[in-house]
């Protein structure tokens, strides 16, 4: 692309913040997320789907699956034009960066056709469920136990430090399926519901008064026997790779 190129489609991206930004969505103008007081969490949802219709959810993502298959440097330049419009932080931000890239890595056809397009729509939420009371910042310390009976995975655990998990739809667990495994072994992903009855989400209340994370409790929550991201025993692989895509374009 020529650097006019990229002038146009800075305009263009400036144009559309300025023009949609308003009205209904202006109250989220500078709204950094659930932390900021004012973040009302149904308009963010609205505003999601406004990116939907304006073609700005999965601007990185493969044509193949829904997206523009837009250069990094014109992806980076979307990021530098929406914080300066003051646009508010992003409800779908884990489900589009994080997992998306994930399910096109190591999803089967059938999950990413399920999960795919919800993202892309904006009407969809993701949580991460890495972190866990006493593991601090060690991930293989996972204590959540996931066992398989019949067709589904039964869970048993808890998770913190859970941003999103009181508006999302559904986390992904990192959990050990293997019993008697050890640090990174025996662990797997699964993609769990969160509007179960074995699910149990408390806010966290900071110093701050903010209670931006959360707590998730599992306590016989279920998923489908087909809901694991890559091989049952290969979830450090999976969730090392879902991190090294957490570290893209949106967070320069």
């Amino acid at each position: 692309m020529t650097p006019d190129d990229y002038t146009h489609f800075r305009a263009e991206v400036v144009a559309w913040m300025q023009e949609h930004l308003r009205g209904e969505f202006a109250p989220l103008r500078g709204c950094v997320g659930m932390s900021d007081p004012t973040y009302d969490p149904q308009l963010a949802k609205r505003w999601e789907q406004e990116l939907a219709r304006g073609g700005w959810i999965g601007i990185g993502w493969p044509k193949a699956h829904g997206g523009r298959a837009l250069p990094l440097a014109q992806q980076v330049v979307f990021h530098e034009e929406y914080v300066r419009a003051g646009g508010p932080g992003r409800l779908g931000h884990i489900g589009e960066q994080l997992l998306a890239p994930t399910l096109m890595a190591f999803g089967t056809p059938e999950q990413q056709g399920r999960f795919l397009p919800g993202i892309l729509a904006g009407t969809e939420y993701w949580a991460q469920g890495y972190s866990e009371p006493n593991a601090g910042s060690d991930l293989a310390n996972v204590q959540t136990r996931a066992r398989l009976e019949g067709d589904h995975w039964v869970i048993d655990g808890q998770k913190t430090w859970t941003s999103w998990a009181r508006e999302a739809d559904w986390i992904f667990v990192v959990a050990r399926g293997e019993p008697g495994s050890q640090r990174h072994q025996g662990l797997v992903m699964l993609l769990v519901p969160l509007r179960q009855a074995g699910v149990t989400i408390r806010p966290i209340r900071q110093i701050t008064g903010d209670s931006e994370f959360n707590e998730v409790f599992f306590a016989g929550a279920r998923t489908e026997a087909a809901l694991h991201l890559g091989a049952p025993g290969e979830g450090w692989k999976v969730a090392m790779a879902l991190l090294g895509f957490e570290r893209g374009v949106s967070t320069l």
